[in-house]
């Protein structure tokens, strides 16, 4: 077993729509709200410029009485950072990748753009490395763990997401992360190039990263911290937690407007990209911004994979259940395929490839980039050259990988992939055909076999829009979520 399940009662996180970051007044009851229609689904652009203000003064030492008055005359200081901006982004601090998306505030018709890396990359390895106290963040960092093991932490998202005390958790994490972990009284460290870090150093540290390519994307100064962001959070995170990661990204240099869950973050991309269109098919009706019904979200991640169901009532959310389990993962598939070439390199030259750490990054990098691959081919090779060497001379690593093999190595894991939707169906009280739409999000769906799964599971087809990115969802989604937050009058 790769990890346990995490589930999330009805009660804890039980809301009618994304939660925001500002807490002025109580929520209302689902019925009432949803009753008002989507007008009221969220809070108004004014009340968060009057927090933004708050929070600015608050810093800054003055008096925030002034902050009610400018409200009271409908006006606004212009320091005030949203008052200013043309775009909100959205953060998607994910267990193997960052995304960083921008959503316009002017053309709000405008798609939503996934930034880039300076290399132009849509998506960063979420890595950070520590080799002689030079820091590095994303493909670097990834790149040095082939070289030292032991320099580079990976999926420090799952460490901010710890309850401390829970001896369980803490197992799990260690036998599932590739460096390593230890408790101190009330906090996780974690030991780089010998020296110990925070989780939150490390979350820190990889979203400046992307605090630093949205400075380069729309040309501000470096210390620049006026942008608007939304937050993407698991599900399954505590308030505790999740006020941590917020805290994490104003650290960055961000101006934290919101958090949202994860599932309900896909779901506003899925509502932006089909609204207002035609020829929706009928299983996806559910998805458009006025309708009702019950959604299903499966989002296989990196390192761990979410079920999640939601109710939607006229464009508000309430998540009903959501369970968590490192056990189905695309690093559980990885893992998976890896021993499968490791063992047909073994059975052809006697040799163990996985006892050799470079050898076996090499394997594994590769193997990476051949599932990728054969989300879109039938087939694809492998060639190592020089993997390594016996006495008999240099040996070279040269297979065939098919979609046959990926999806042999994929059925244990959709074993336990359905188990975790049943547990999630049971936890909110429902059955497969009151399931009113299907969302697979996640770069793990990419496999046809790991979404046919879940299609077969829940008896119907996940929404497939003509454009739509599984793994870019949650980020797009955010920033969608944030555009309307901040629009709305």
């Amino acid at each position: 077993m790769h990890g346990a399940m995490k589930p999330v009662s009805n009660d804890r996180r039980s809301f009618l729509t994304p939660r925001r970051h500002f807490h002025a007044t109580k929520q209302q009851p689902f019925w009432l709200v949803a009753g008002l229609g989507c007008a009221a689904l969220f809070v108004g652009s004014r009340y968060v410029l009057r927090a933004q203000e708050r929070v600015r003064r608050q810093r800054e030492g003055l008096p925030v009485d002034d902050v009610d008055e400018a409200d009271a005359s409908g006006s606004y200081p212009s320091s005030t950072p949203l008052h200013r901006m043309e775009r909100i982004l959205g953060v998607d601090y994910g267990t193997s990748n960052l995304r960083l998306a921008s959503a316009s505030l002017r053309l709000t018709d405008d798609a939503v753009k996934v930034i880039e890396s300076a290399d132009g990359h849509r998506a960063i390895p979420a890595a950070v490395a520590v080799d002689n106290d030079t820091v590095s963040v994303g493909g670097l960092a990834k790149a040095l763990m082939g070289r030292k093991p032991g320099y580079t932490a990976t999926a420090t998202r799952l460490l901010l997401n710890h309850t401390p005390g829970n001896d369980a958790d803490l197992k799990r994490l260690t036998e599932l992360l590739p460096y390593q972990v230890d408790q101190t009284s009330d906090a996780l460290e974690l030991t780089l190039d010998g020296k110990s870090y925070s989780p939150e150093w490390a979350a820190e540290v990889q979203l400046e990263h992307l605090h630093s390519m949205a400075v380069r994307s729309f040309g501000e100064a470096e210390d620049y911290e006026g942008f608007p962001v939304v937050v993407a959070v698991p599900a399954s995170t505590h308030s505790q937690n999740e006020g941590k990661l917020e805290r994490v990204a104003v650290s960055a240099g961000f101006n934290v407007v919101a958090s949202v869950p994860e599932p309900i973050a896909a779901l506003f991309s899925v509502e932006a990209q089909i609204s207002g269109k035609d020829g929706i098919a009928p299983t996806d009706a559910v998805f458009r911004p006025a309708a009702s019904g019950t959604i299903a979200v499966f989002d296989m991640g990196g390192y761990e994979t979410t079920v999640s169901m939601i109710q939607k009532r006229k464009g508000a959310y309430k998540l009903l259940s959501t369970i968590s389990s490192t056990a189905v993962s695309g690093k559980h598939v990885d893992d998976l395929l890896f021993q499968d070439v490791v063992a047909k390199f073994r059975h052809q030259h006697n040799i163990d490839l996985s006892v050799d750490h470079m050898a076996a990054f090499r394997v594994y990098e590769a193997v990476e980039v051949a599932k990728r691959e054969l989300s879109s081919r039938k087939s694809t090779d492998l060639n190592l050259p020089f993997i390594t060497a016996d006495q008999t001379g240099a040996k070279h690593l040269v297979q065939k990988l098919s979609t046959f093999d990926l999806n042999r190595v994929c059925e244990e894991p959709m074993a336990q992939a359905r188990a975790l939707c049943k547990s999630a169906l049971e936890s909110a009280g429902l059955t497969e055909k009151e399931i009113d739409g299907l969302l697979v999000v996640g770069g793990g769906v990419r496999t046809t076999f790991v979404r046919h799964e879940v299609e077969r599971f829940f008896g119907r087809q996940a929404f497939d829009g003509r454009d739509f990115r599984p793994e870019e969802a949650v980020v797009t989604g955010a920033a969608e979520f944030g555009r309307r937050l901040t629009n709305e009058q």
